[in-house]
């Protein structure tokens, strides 16, 4: 026994300080054998972050696809290690939807409205605020397209909150706004995914992408929603559809609304200013 002691390896974590015998700090839980940085760790670290079966990308991104109801439903009743966290998993699907887009240099709104204008010398006050308007709600147009990834982070409260108002009474009771968010954002990179596969047609067809990304990203984002939401809600398929087409009318209205409120307020400040030139 006193010869099996000797062999025991006392070890100090080198995050929290802790000495301990074993493989793992119990404090802690960081691998007693954690050293330098190398080439070779990273690749490691990589390649179990995009294929392992515990926390893996793919692995998430499989069940997604499949079964991504019942996933949900696992992650809500406590089976998490297996699958990656959804905000890192969102944050990495916008950072590939980047990249995508920097390869195709493609911006909907490139020639905005207010471009488009025709601007004269000499106008009168009330000519020049209807063009200064045009000119506003313009680039306000151009921020949410061109800036795709931040403005949809931005918003993500607007679904929230469509989507606690639209999917029932019993169901606001029974999970909390924290489950209702780890929802929509799982439900979230199946659109972003989407929309990454959208742009690139870009390379095929340029109009074609622009012309399926406006129109198939409100119905993939209501499939999106059902698929995530049918089980953790307990609906039936259509019901779900139907709830799902509710939660992102509203989210149109919300985001109208912002806009228009940021619009007015602008104009008003717009014509203050004016009034003094």
């Amino acid at each position: 026994m006193e010869a099996e002691k000797d062999i025991q390896k006392t070890t100090k974590c080198l995050n929290c300080g802790t000495e301990f015998e074993g493989n793992f700090c119990p404090e802690c839980g960081q691998n007693a054998d954690t050293g330098r940085f190398t080439m070779k760790l990273i690749a490691e670290n990589l390649t179990s972050a995009i294929l392992g079966r515990d926390g893996g990308v793919w692995f998430t991104l499989k069940n997604l696809v499949t079964r991504p109801s019942s996933m949900i439903v696992d992650i809500l009743n406590g089976k998490r290690k297996r699958y990656f966290s959804p905000f890192p998993m969102l944050f990495f699907c916008l950072a590939l939807y980047i990249v995508i887009l920097s390869f195709t240099n493609e911006h909907a709104f490139k020639e905005s409205f207010y471009d488009s204008q025709i601007e004269f010398k000499g106008l009168d006050d009330s000519e020049q605020s209807q063009t200064e308007v045009y000119k506003l709600f313009s680039q306000t147009l151009d921020f949410l397209n061109n800036h795709y990834t931040l403005s949809y982070i931005m918003t993500l409260p607007l679904w929230l909150l469509g989507a606690r108002l639209c999917y029932g009474k019993n169901n606001r009771k029974r999970y909390y706004w924290a489950e209702y968010i780890i929802t929509i954002v799982y439900a979230s990179v199946i659109v972003v995914l989407f929309r990454c596969l959208i742009k690139l047609t870009y390379f095929i067809d340029k109009d074609l992408s622009l012309q399926l990304g406006t129109i198939l990203s409100p119905i993939i984002t209501i499939v999106a929603f059902t698929a995530c939401f049918k089980k953790m809600l307990g609906f039936s398929i259509a019901k779900t559809a139907w709830r799902s087409v509710l939660v992102t009318a509203m989210y149109y209205i919300l985001l109208g609304i912002i806009i228009l409120i940021y619009v007015i307020i602008s104009v008003i400040i717009l014509a203050k200013r004016l009034q003094y030139i």
